[in-house]
């Protein structure tokens, strides 16, 4: 093999660049999704209680599941139209002063001096209890997860193109 041969950059380092994204989004999605640990941590409280949540979370729980039946929760601040919380992304727990309590409702970015209440959409009785908690800290765990991803990627796809220019450049000077 003559020097320049031996010299060209190998596309196998393609591999180190995918290998650089995977690896990242392994850690990112395990770090986001350790932001639900905040969640498993809290504990409940009355949801007629106005709730500060300024630069909290708010997850919003049941003692019974009703399956079948679409509970919606809304959130309602002073001054301000009332709001819907969205639905819980994932089914979780928690056990609470000997009650299992079950996330139906999260709202990421909690506001000062809101108001919770939950009721069946049917309107029919409802014998369950409602109660939220103040989560501290899951959007700062997620962003960071997000910001690991993104930037897995980003130092991927850099990778990448500085590997292809670098070929290209090769294989000119070469021919």
């Amino acid at each position: 093999m003559s020097e320049d041969e031996k010299s060209a950059l190998s596309p196998a380092w393609y591999l180190a660049a995918l290998a650089l994204a995977l690896v990242g989004w392994v850690v990112g999605v395990a770090v986001a999704g350790s932001a639900w640990d905040t969640v498993r941590a809290t504990t409940v409280t009355s949801a007629n209680d106005p709730l500060s949540a300024s630069g909290s979370s708010v997850a919003v729980f049941t003692d019974v599941l009703q399956t079948g039946r679409k509970i919606v929760c809304s959130s309602t601040e002073p001054g301000r139209r009332a709001r819907q919380v969205p639905p819980a992304p994932l089914p979780l727990s928690i056990d609470d002063d000997g009650t299992t309590w079950h996330l139906i409702a999260f709202e990421p970015k909690g506001r000062a001096a809101m108001t919770l209440e939950c009721r069946p959409q049917d309107r029919q009785a409802d014998n369950a209890q409602y109660a939220f908690s103040r989560v501290d800290g899951f959007l700062q765990k997620a962003r960071i997860g997000n910001a690991i991803i993104l930037a897995a990627m980003a130092g991927s796809l850099g990778t990448a193109v500085a590997i292809l220019l670098r070929r290209r450049r090769e294989l000119r000077a070469q021919g």
